[in-house]
C-alpha cells in the first residue's frame, strides 16, 4: 500500500459516504421483503452473540422490557387521542 493511497482514504468525504449508506437503507428498507428482514435481523443476533456470548444480560432483558412497555404507553395514548 502506498502512502498516497492512506491519504486519499482519509481524506475521503465521510459525510457524504454516510448520507449515500443511509438514503440506500432507507429504500432498502423500504422494499425489503419481510423474509428477508427476518433473516437479516437473525444475522445481527448470531453475529452479537459470537461477540458477545452472554448477551443479553438480565439487564439488557430489563432495560428492553422497560422500552417496550414505554412505547406501548406511548402508542396506547396516541390512539386514545385520535379522532376518528
Amino acid at each position: 500500500m502506498k502512502r498516497a493511497d492512506v491519504v486519499a482514504f482519509a481524506r475521503r468525504d465521510w459525510r457524504l459516504i454516510d448520507e449515500i449508506k443511509a438514503s440506500y437503507w432507507v429504500e432498502r428498507k423500504r422494499t425489503l421483503p419481510p423474509a428477508e428482514a427476518i433473516r437479516l435481523g437473525d444475522d445481527l443476533r448470531r453475529y452479537v452473540l459470537a461477540v458477545r456470548p452472554a448477551w443479553p444480560s438480565e439487564a439488557d432483558r430489563d432495560d428492553d422490557l422497560s422500552v417496550h412497555v414505554r412505547v406501548a404507553e406511548a402508542l396506547s395514548a396516541v390512539s386514545q387521542h385520535r379522532p376518528r
